[in-house]
């Protein structure tokens, strides 16, 4: 093979593995939700597990977009009732996927929800009410018919 042919086909195979790596980083998006989630899974000082903040949040920004499942309240029982959200009837029952269903309750919370219906399917949408800081742990609350139906004073 001539050396000349030789360093042709290096400079085009080069040109092309440059080319390729290029066009990747324009086409790729450039963030991946699933390479830095807002939010960890961490032991809490308050209950078991906790939902902790990986970086700081905006009073507004959107931390979770949780599928939801929407039972009857009869097809809810044992520890799983501590687990479900209110549904907007009054016998229906939400289970939240994701981390929804891991957010501990304060009377002094930092963070709410809201149902959204998708073309998907229900989500619960959570977001900050102020902002949060890295590290700190996420909060909702419980809202009063959760410890009424637990004959439990709310606790602070």
């Amino acid at each position: 093979m001539e050396p000349a042919f030789f360093a042709l086909l290096v400079i085009i195979f080069a040109a092309g593995l440059a080319a390729g790596i290029l066009l990747g980083k324009i086409i790729r998006p450039e963030t991946d939700d699933f390479a830095d989630p807002p939010v960890r899974i961490g032991q809490s000082n308050v209950s078991g597990r906790g939902v902790f903040a990986t970086r700081s949040i905006r009073n507004g920004d959107v931390i979770e977009h949780c599928p939801v499942l929407e039972l009857d309240e009869k097809d809810i029982g044992g520890e799983l009732l501590n687990y479900v959200f209110y549904g907007e009837h009054e016998k229906k029952r939400l289970v939240a996927m994701g981390n929804g269903m891991l957010f501990n309750h304060s009377s002094f919370p930092n963070v709410a929800y809201y149902l959204e219906e998708t073309p998907l399917g229900p989500e619960l949408i959570i977001y900050a009410l102020r902002d949060i800081r890295k590290g700190e742990e996420l909060f909702y609350n419980y809202g009063s018919d959760w410890w009424a139906t637990r004959n439990i004073t709310d606790i602070t």
